[in-house]
């Protein structure tokens, strides 16, 4: 029997890097709130999201987790509608999560992937001019494919 995992699937080392890192979740919030169920589910949880968008990216392409995490943004952005929140949470979720789901759908689309992102993420001259320019530019990105 082979021990290789399938070509779709991430490598044992991201696996075992996921998990720690869920595990990392779980215990933070174990932490935190005290509650090993919650604190549980909330790591696996984590984890199938993570499993979830590395599947997402080898089957589909690059960028495809940001679509993924759009989706679930809007999902939760209009299960929040129905326990009428303020009006503002639910302008920054359908915010969040469409410009999410259009960086993700425009970077699909066009066939541009992370490494040929041209964005130089430090930021030239102060932080004061540097660093919000080029948030600017990223924020822009998808709207100039």
């Amino acid at each position: 029997m082979s021990t290789a995992l399938p070509a779709w699937l991430p490598d044992r080392a991201a696996l075992l890097g996921e998990l720690s890192t869920a595990a990392v979740v779980g215990a933070t919030l174990y932490v935190l709130d005290g509650s090993l169920s919650s604190a549980a589910g909330a790591a696996v949880a984590f984890f199938v999201l993570r499993l979830l968008t590395d599947l997402a990216e080898a089957a589909i392409g690059d960028y495809a987790d940001n679509a993924l995490f759009g989706v679930l943004v809007l999902v939760a952005t209009g299960y929040a509608a129905v326990l009428t929140p303020p009006s503002w949470l639910l302008a920054v979720g359908v915010a969040v999560g469409g410009w999410f789901l259009l960086d993700g759908v425009q970077h699909l689309r066009h066939g541009v992937t992370r490494d040929e992102v041209g964005i130089q993420y430090s930021h030239d001259g102060s932080i004061v001019t540097g660093l919000p320019k080029a948030l600017l530019v990223r924020f822009a990105e998808p709207f100039l494919l």
